[in-house]
């Protein structure tokens, strides 16, 4: 019997891209899949998109909601789906013709559990290939870790998941996390699998053009999300009994970088700027990983020495002469890259 995919595509106003997000779905090479597309109360005109692509198709299932995040709006997906296989995809963005085939593929000849492949990055910059999985073939669990905690080697997309590994071990997304709720997902369902595989294809297309995106839109209140985020991240960790100094690092670099975000965010938008990241500086989480923050980049020395000290008005100054020459490299030298960390 032919094995069925599941493609699980959450949307909230994406009229913009949602067309292109489910053309490179329907034409895919392998055919027998359905589509789950959960409306996440859009106000826009994704709707209409969507029930005319399901009036030409009878693959896609679709389901709305009231607006309840992307973590609802999977998990809606996953109890809905009927495929063995699930793969996730953005609505914004866009995959290769052969993105389930060959992950599928990969999956049933090498009998494994998770299979993951390499993405395009499109932005501003341009095109550049990526994978944060450097190991083609099988991959052993702690190095897969170390994988999954950089860069965006986290995300759902761009890998394919067994459906009863995840209804099995009871696996839903974390409605109180609206930014990295992937990343928890797919640290658990890895501690209940047996076997990974990656290959050197980039087949993922992703679309950092939409500045509607929740990833695009940084602020202050992302704050107390990404302490949550990292205390999940311990929690699964130490259960697999991973490396301690490992996981320090991790969560030492996922603070700095989410502390960097809301002063950057805080730079240009409030005039209290100095005292409110002074509280954000005592914040207990934030604290204890403040005095280890640290870069291997030499301009960014100074910025992270007037943040250790507190001598936060230096810390602004700089960090605003440091936006002005990012500023001036990709207006007059050209080039960008697509680093996730500040520093």
């Amino acid at each position: 019997m032919i094995p069925k995919v599941s493609v699980i595509v959450p949307v909230f106003n994406n009229e913009k891209y949602i067309s292109k997000c489910l053309e490179s779905i329907l034409s895919q090479s392998y055919r027998n899949i359905e589509v789950v597309i959960v409306n996440d109360g859009s106000t826009d005109k994704s709707e209409n998109v969507i029930k005319e692509y399901r009036q030409k198709d009878e693959r896609i299932l679709y389901l709305s909601q009231i607006n309840s995040g992307p973590s609802e709006a999977r998990n809606k997906g996953i109890v809905n789906s009927t495929g063995e296989y699930l793969v996730f995809i953005d609505s914004d963005d866009t995959v290769d013709k052969y993105y389930i085939e060959f992950l599928l593929n990969t999956m049933i000849n090498s009998k494994v559990d998770l299979v993951c492949c390499g993405y395009k990055d499109y932005s501003k910059y341009g095109i550049i290939d990526h994978t944060d999985f450097n190991m083609e073939g099988n991959i052993p669990l702690n190095n897969l870790l170390d994988m999954i905690c950089a860069g965006t080697g986290g995300v759902l997309w761009s890998k394919i998941f067994k459906k009863e590994i995840i209804s099995k071990n009871n696996l839903r997304f974390n409605n109180n996390i609206y930014m990295s709720e992937d990343l928890i997902f797919t640290l658990e369902y890895v501690t209940h699998s047996r076997s990974f595989k990656s290959i050197k294809k980039y087949l993922y297309h992703y679309n950092r053009l939409n500045e509607n995106s929740i990833s695009a839109n940084i602020s202050i209140e992302h704050l107390e999300n990404s302490i949550s985020v990292c205390g999940n991240i311990e929690k699964v960790l130490n259960y697999v009994n991973y490396d301690k100094k490992k996981i320090n690092n991790i969560i030492t670099e996922r603070i700095q970088n989410a502390v960097l975000n809301t002063a950057d965010y805080l730079m240009s938008r409030e005039k209290r700027k100095v005292p409110i990241l002074r509280e954000v500086l005592d914040i207990p989480y934030i604290k204890k990983c403040k005095y280890q923050f640290s870069t291997k980049k030499v301009i960014y020395k100074p910025y992270i020495f007037f943040l250790k000290k507190d001598f936060l008005m230096c810390f602004f100054i700089y960090g605003a002469l440091l936006n002005k020459m990012k500023y001036f490299k990709y207006e007059f030298i050209g080039g960008g890259s697509s680093e996730k960390s500040l520093c």
